[in-house]
Parts: C-alpha cells; structure tokens; sequence
C-alpha cells in the first residue's frame, strides 16, 4: 500500500464509497456529512489531524482542554514488549498500540496472562504502519508505542456503556450510546439529542438498543465535547461511562471511514450543513432541525437497561456540582 500514489489512493477511495453507498461521492464540494468526510480523508493535511490519531499524543490536547480527570489511566507506554514491567500492572489492564483502530488486549487476570502470545500479538502491530490499513492520512508514519490502561467498569460492574458526541465547529449536535460488548448480536446503539431526547436514527448493522439518557448527563457529555473539539471542523468524541465518571477514550476524526449507513438520509444531509456553516451547528439551529427527527416512541428499557441508567442518573446526582468551571474555564469532574 506505501507505494500507492495520492492518485490511486483518491481512486481506491472514491470507490469504496460508491459501491457501499450506491451512489458517487459528490466532492466539489461535499454536501452530506458522508461526503465531507470522504473529502477530509482525501485532501485534509491538517497536521492536527495527526495528533488526534494518536492516542499519546491526543492525551495532551485532552488534558489542556477539559483536564486530567477526564483522562482514561495511562499505565506506561513502551516502544518494546520486552521493556513492558508486567509486574507492576495491576490484575486487570488493557494493551493496545496508539497508531491505529481496532488493536486492543484485554486482560482480566494477569495471573493467567500468556505473555508469549500477547508479546508476539504486540510486536505484530509495531510492525504496521495503520495508514496500511485504513489508508487514512492522519495515521501515515506515526511513531509507534503500546500503552497500558486500566480496565475500567462501569456503575454496575459491567464494562462501561459508551459515549460518541458528534461536534461541529466545537458545537456538539448528536450523542449516540453504545451498550454491550462489539459484535452483531450483542452491540446496540441509540441516537438522542444534547438534550436526551431520543432520534429515529439507526446505524446499519447496529440495532436499536432499550436505553434512556438522562438530560443531565447528556448535557454534561456535550459541554465537555465542545470543549474537546473546540477549533476543529467536525470531531467524535469518545467517551466511557465509567464508575469514575465519564473517560474520554478518544477524538475520532474520520466516523466510519466515510461510509455512514444511516436508515434515514435528512441525518446525513443534517450533519453536512452543519460541517459546512457553524451557525448550522448552534444549538438552536441543529436542535430544531432535529426536532422533527424524534424518536416517537422510545423502545422500553430492558430490566438491566434500567438499571444502568438508574445508576447512570444516580453518579450524576450524586455529583450535583459534577461540572465546574475552573479559572481556566476548563471543566473538571469532580
């Protein structure tokens, strides 16, 4: 792959987008939020977007805007398994490499780790250059390094639920909530708005899960995207919905690599106005865009479904000062 040309790659891109979306991109310009993201993938150099493809480096930019609280644990990072201290993790960790998506070991007891074949697994990816893969500029030659974080829980002990803000213009317009564990049949996802109120989006190959977000929670997930995101285009933040609070895991700056298989089109031509015109992304505008975009009937919470969000509202109100602005205005989770 290194030795295709910028030529080919627009090709292989353009492409891929077509045969999964069914119809050609429209690049000059982009008009849907699909289509502006195949555009930052084709000629988006900005060299920011390097540093939000970095999960080290990313952790700087996370820290100076929100603070440390909202940091996911860094246990060490290492240019070399053999330089890893295993002794001094703690039982339960994860390993993953900061260049890429989708590489990660979860270890739940270290007594019964095998080294051999997580170190072989390590050295695997330290040998791949990402941009490979995903053919993704903002990967392109990042150093490389493994890092070590806790494996966090969420209020129930369970793996956490997840959180991704869609922003714009450091204008948070849309939350998804991701419940159950990655796969077809155990991951479920639902859409709402910064205010809680549930949309009739749904993802393909995702089904619509049984979830109900709080309005306090969902509005202190879009104040501390915004203020992530703040200063870039379009960003996903990443957060986890942990026993500590929420974790922010990552900015994302290309959602599914341009392919956004939505069942209802006004989202995707909704989200591009509000790449293309800030004043699209303020909250009075894409709200009441999205007011007629309401799910009208909110699919029942399982029995676990309440419970989590149960104790999702509880860790909020029990933190009713959870959200204070600091002389840096920088917002810290108590």
């Amino acid at each position: 792959m290194p030795i295709l040309g910028d030529r080919l790659l627009r090709r292989l891109h353009i492409q891929r987008y077509t045969a999964a979306m069914g119809e050609a991109p429209r690049l000059a310009p982009p008009v849907t939020y699909s289509e502006h993201l195949l555009h930052r993938i084709i000629y988006d150099r900005d060299p920011r977007l390097k540093i939000v493809s970095d999960k080290l480096a990313v952790r700087t930019l996370i820290r100076d805007r929100v603070g440390e609280s909202f940091l996911v644990p860094l246990l060490g990072s290492w240019e070399d398994p053999d330089d890893i201290p295993w002794a001094t993790l703690p039982e339960r960790f994860v390993l993953k490499p900061n260049h890429g998506s989708g590489m990660v070991a979860i270890v739940s007891d270290a007594a019964r780790l095998q080294r051999a074949e997580i170190e072989a697994e390590m050295r695997r990816w330290l040998r791949l250059d990402y941009f490979d893969v995903a053919c993704e500029w903002g990967y392109r030659k990042l150093p490389r390094r493994l890092m070590a974080e806790p494996l966090l829980l969420g209020p129930d002990g369970h793996p956490p639920t997840e959180a991704q803000v869609m922003t714009f213009h450091g204008r948070p317009v849309m939350i998804r909530i991701l419940t159950g564990k990655k796969g077809r049949d155990t991951r479920h996802g639902n859409w709402f708005d910064i205010d809680g109120n549930e949309l009739s989006l749904q993802s393909r190959n995702i089904p619509v899960g049984a979830y109900s977000l709080p309005r306090s929670m969902a509005h202190a997930l879009a104040e501390i995207a915004g203020r992530a995101a703040s200063g870039f285009d379009h960003l996903r933040v990443d957060f986890y919905l942990t026993d500590q609070g929420l974790k922010i895991g990552e900015l994302t700056a290309y959602h599914a690599s341009a392919i956004v298989e939505w069942n209802e089109p006004l989202f995707n031509e909704l989200l591009g106005r509000c790449w293309r015109d800030p004043a699209e992304a303020a909250a009075s505008r894409s709200q009441a865009a999205l007011r007629s975009l309401r799910r009208e009937a909110p699919i029942a919470d399982s029995p676990r479904a309440s419970r989590l969000n149960a104790l999702h509202q509880a860790t909020v109100e029990s933190r009713a000062k959870e959200i204070v602005t600091s002389k840096e205005s920088a917002i810290v989770l108590r």
